[in-house]
């Protein structure tokens, strides 16, 4: 049975920013699987880390069905190709169900695309816009 706040996460990408957030969400007490096609890339996850790592393509339709994606409260879709980002989200979405997709994307241009799928993206290109912007016209950080 599922503790009230307990959420099952699927991180596809784990470089610094995926490993990052798996180790987070595993020490607060969430369930992560998180998927990625280099076995070095774990590396990345904190020795404490009590989720499932899964080596394989997220592109691949039998990988994210082994990820349980259907299921999944959250799927953060974090490779480093805003291409490979927007085939497995839209995977993720239409194929498996999922409800909630958070992709990251580096061109800012590409956002217009997710959107129209409705799929909600993190840009660090605009993020870091959007700090400097407010460093600039004096706000702080």
């Amino acid at each position: 049975m599922k503790k009230t706040n307990e959420l099952f996460i699927v991180i596809i990408g784990c470089g610094k920013v995926g490993g990052n957030i798996a180790s987070m969400a595993s020490s607060i007490g969430h369930s992560v699987v998180v998927i990625d096609k280099n076995q070095e890339s774990f590396e990345n996850l904190s020795p404490e880390f009590t989720g499932f790592t899964i080596i394989g393509d997220a592109t691949e339709k039998d990988v994210l069905e082994n990820a349980k994606v259907s299921k999944a409260d959250y799927v953060f879709v974090l490779t480093e190709d805003d291409n490979t980002n927007f085939l497995i989200s839209l995977q993720c979405k239409y194929y498996f169900g999922a409800k909630n997709i958070i992709s990251r994307i580096y061109d800012p241009e590409n956002s217009v695309l997710f959107s129209e799928y409705n799929i909600d993206v993190v840009s660090p290109t605009m993020l870091l816009i959007g700090d400097l912007k407010n460093i600039l016209v004096g706000e702080s950080l």
